[in-house]
């Protein structure tokens, strides 16, 4: 999976080789975007709500787990 910073590095390469070039970025919706499970691991263990990320058993699944620790 392609990350904003690696068409970032590549955008400005290309830019360097071809200086006429213009790019331009758009971002998908929220729904449509793919988020790492660090993330949303790091999101749930200090506290913040993953419910919008992923279906409601693997958010009380998830929170049970860091519960324990």
């Amino acid at each position: 999976m392609p990350t904003l910073g690696g068409e970032f590095d590549m955008a400005m390469m290309n830019k360097r080789l071809f200086p006429e070039l213009e790019l331009v970025c758009l971002m998908a919706k929220l729904e449509y975007q793919f988020l790492s499970s660090r993330l949303l691991k790091e999101t749930a263990s200090l506290g913040g709500s993953i419910d919008d990320f992923v279906p409601k058993h693997v958010a009380e699944a998830l929170k049970g787990r860091l519960e324990k620790k």
